[in-house]
Formats: C-alpha cells, sequence, structure tokens
C-alpha cells in the first residue's frame, strides 16, 4: 500500500529551498537519522557548486561541494557527540545522471569521510518496494518522525515538506527503511560507485 506522499500530515515551512524546521528537528536528534533520495537532480540554486555544475565545469563543482560538506563540522560533532546514526540511502537510476555522476558523487565521498553511512542502490533492484509503496524523498528522525519531501517535477526545486508524527504510518516508514538499508550497498563496496570510478 502506498504510503508516499503521506495523506496525514503537518505542513511544514519551504523557503528559498529549503525546510526551515529542520533545524530544530536536527537538534533534538538523539538516536539515528536516515535520508532516502529518490530524484535523480536536486536544483541547488544558488550554491555555487551546482551552478558550477550547470556550466559544465565539473572539477569546479566537485572542488566546492566537497567544501560545502566538510564544512559542516559543528553538525558533524553534535552527532559524533550523541552517537547519533547517520544514514543516506541514494536510490539511483542507471545509468546514472550527469548531477550523480559529475557532482552529488563528490558530495557523498565527503559525507562518508564525515561519518554518513552511505549506502546505493539500483532502483531496479527494488522495483517491487518502489511499486508498494510510492516512495521518494523522505527523512527519518529518531524512528519517531518522518518529513516526506515533495519536488516539483519539472525544475527539480523543493516545493513542500510534510511532518509526519502519525505513529502507526511514521512505524511504515521505519520499516521502508530498514528495508532499503538492508537491500543497498555501502557507497566503496557498491557495484555502482565501482562503475562511476572506472568512468
Amino acid at each position: 500500500m502506498s504510503i508516499y506522499p503521506p495523506a496525514e500530515y503537518s505542513r511544514l515551512t519551504v523557503a528559498d529551498g529549503r525546510v526551515e524546521e529542520f533545524g530544530a528537528l536536527f537538534n533534538e536528534l538523539r538516536t539515528r537519522w536516515v535520508k532516502v533520495e529518490r530524484l535523480q537532480e536536486y536544483d541547488e540554486s544558488p550554491f555555487e557548486g551546482y551552478l558550477a555544475f550547470r556550466r559544465g565545469d565539473h572539477a569546479e563543482a566537485q572542488r566546492l561541494v566537497r567544501e560545502m560538506v566538510k564544512s559542516q563540522t559543528e553538525f558533524y560533532s553534535l552527532v559524533r557527540e550523541r552517537g547519533i546514526s547517520m544514514v543516506r540511502v541514494r536510490i539511483c537510476d542507471l545509468p546514472l545522471s550527469p548531477y550523480l555522476a559529475h557532482y552529488e558523487m563528490a558530495a557523498y565521498l565527503a559525507d562518508a569521510e564525515c561519518g554518513e553511512d552511505i549506502r546505493l542502490v539500483d532502483s531496479a533492484d527494488i522495483a517491487d518496494l518502489l511499486a508498494q509503496t510510492g516512495v521518494s524523498d523522505y527523512v527519518l528522525f529518531d524512528d519517531r518522525r518522518v518529513v516526506a519531501l515533495l519536488y516539483d517535477e519539472d525544475t527539480a526545486r523543493l516545493r513542500e515538506a510534510r511532518l509526519v508524527e502519525d505513529p502507526e504510518l511514521v512505524a511504515r516508514y521505519v520499516a521502508l527503511s530498514d528495508e532499503l538499508i538492508n537491500r543497498s550497498a555501502p557507497l566503496l563496496d557498491s557495484p555502482i560507485y565501482a562503475s562511476w570510478r572506472k568512468r
């Protein structure tokens, strides 16, 4: 049964492509954070790294996105201090989109160096889950809250964020997250990553 997008939710505030309440949700984190990424490109304007990617300056884009990730020292220090598990599951359509191949993979490598468990999975290998759940982008906070991220399909800009706190629905997202984690591979062990390195 489809759980995405959720029908029961509180609407969060989206401004300039960001969810304003994310800071408060991160501050309350205590155990685990799981982010599932489904879109094959996100419009990250006006970030200079993304603009460099759009111009075709891939080396500069990768340098800037790595620098941006590595600059989040306060956030990653808090995560380590609290012993929070940080897991990001990237669902990939193959062949990889230019965005993933020339921009986001550099960010994932930096995320992994900062302690995130980055995992990749071929969308074809989880076609059953995608069909059953309708899953797209979401973030799970402490197995108690879910924020579903809805993007404009034409522009790849974030248009809506839905907060789910109903225990029964959250439990279904927890089960889905665990299944995605089980069926994905750690970044450096992933055949998708191995193929990307050989390009």
